[in-house]
């Protein structure tokens, strides 16, 4: 009586489904997005070159900052993440350097302050270097640039060890 049964036409659909979808998921791969990637070595303050390439899905965080000035030196090949590039712009042109010693983890582009005592005077700057670690761990010169009516006043109270640069962590 067994051949008087029906087949099992219910399973071999489900298995073949089964089958069909395993072989679609294995043939298709990971989806993938364009990423920025440093297509040049760039030193802390440098612009940065971007070059795009694809990156499976969800793999790096989303970034809206694919162009502007390096927080830090940075090696080609390297994922523009969040906070490796500079949110501002470039320092205005009639703007005046000046060298000071900044610590190791403010970054080109950061605001500073510089207050003076003799005259009593805040001027708002912007980082342009940070200093760079030296041997045992003495920071060299970093430089600011603050606006040309305060440039001399400034050099001279930071000559004098009359100013203090103030910054945000």
């Amino acid at each position: 009586m067994y051949w008087l049964s029906s087949p099992p036409y219910v399973r071999w659909l489900i298995a073949a489904t089964i089958v069909i979808t395993a072989a679609f998921m294995d043939l298709s791969g990971p989806s993938t997005v364009s990423y920025p990637f440093v297509a040049e070595d760039a030193t802390a303050g440098d612009t940065i070159v971007v070059e795009w390439r694809q990156v499976p899905a969800g793999l790096l965080p989303t970034t809206d900052a694919v162009s502007g000035m390096a927080h830090r030196d940075l090696v080609a090949g390297t994922p523009l993440v969040p906070g490796l590039v500079a949110p501002t712009g470039p320092i205005p042109a009639d703007w005046w350097a000046i060298p000071t010693e900044l610590p190791l983890d403010i970054a080109p582009g950061a605001e500073v302050l510089v207050t003076m005592r003799d005259p009593d005077l805040e001027v708002a700057g912007i980082v342009v270097s940070r200093g760079s670690e030296g041997s045992f761990g003495v920071v060299t010169q970093g430089v600011i640039a603050v606006p040309p009516q305060d440039a001399a006043t400034v050099a001279a109270a930071l000559a004098e060890s009359r100013a203090t640069v103030l910054f945000r962590p």
